[in-house]
């Protein structure tokens, strides 16, 4: 076990995603007392120096759990697309002038090809399929996405892959998503099984969100490419400027340990 230093701040890990995973890979057996929390309840083993914490934060909320529990540094490692999270972590640094690490993951270039459209926001994507009358389309962009894109399927077929959760059902079932259009699975990590959903379906468009490697996008632009149908990506929103990006175990423990020198 390792020894929690006295003098070292606890740091503050915002997960659910594999950068989240992996942070805590990174901090495991070190000095660093951190506590990690999620939005929704997951099932994760800890090391040690790491306490578990979820639930939705408001910016009162953080505030007052990081002086509680005398936080010192804040690794963001949410989903790019959390940006309730983003604007939360941003207000509530500045309260507490406390530093953000962003681990960010890693996305693919972005490409200029007549079947690849990106897009500011679901609204503009909704915009796009009904300009060019694609339907029915599928939607690889998550449950959360169901409610945004409710302005194309209230009018015309469109399936939604979620992860099979009992969660994600029940949310697809309270919006009013038709059982038929509900697709529980994985997200798709092969190009070829990608690929023969989209032709076993019939759809004629593809609607991602530009959620980098670790949410599969190089899969579904191939895939979408190989099966001939235009894919329109929501562009990932901006982080905010005064969060601090690393990349990798090594630039995040030299930066806590810079941190910690100062203390």
């Amino acid at each position: 076990m390792p020894v929690i230093l006295p003098t070292t701040k606890t740091i503050l890990v915002f997960g659910g995603t594999t950068e989240g995973k992996q942070a805590v890979g990174w901090l495991a057996n070190t000095a660093y007392a951190f506590w990690y929390s999620t939005k929704t309840q997951v099932e994760l083993d800890l090391p040690p120096n790491g306490r578990y914490r979820w639930g939705a934060f408001t910016t009162a909320t953080l505030v007052a759990f990081c002086r509680r529990h005398q936080v010192g540094c804040l690794v963001h490692a949410g989903h790019p697309f959390a940006e309730a999270l983003h604007a939360t972590v941003a207000e509530a640094s500045q309260q507490l002038g406390l530093p953000v690490l962003r681990l960010e993951r890693a996305y693919p270039p972005r490409q200029a090809h007549p079947l690849i459209t990106y897009v500011a926001d679901y609204e503009e994507a909704i915009a796009c399929l009904r300009a060019a009358d694609l339907a029915p389309a599928l939607a690889l962009s998550g449950v959360q996405t169901i409610e945004r894109l409710r302005g194309y399927w209230q009018h015309h077929p469109m399936y939604f892959r979620v992860l099979p959760r009992a969660s994600s059902v029940a949310l697809a079932t309270r919006a009013g998503l038709p059982a038929a259009w509900l697709l529980p699975a994985e997200p798709g990590r092969e190009v070829a099984a990608e690929t023969a959903l989209i032709r076993r379906l019939g759809v004629r468009a593809v609607v991602a969100k530009e959620s980098g490697e670790s949410g599969f996008l190089s899969v579904k632009l191939a895939a979408a490419g190989a099966a001939g149908v235009p894919i329109f990506v929501v562009r990932r929103p901006a982080t905010p400027a005064t969060f601090r990006s690393v990349a990798g175990k090594d630039e995040l423990l030299a930066y806590l340990e810079e941190l910690k020198m100062k203390n």
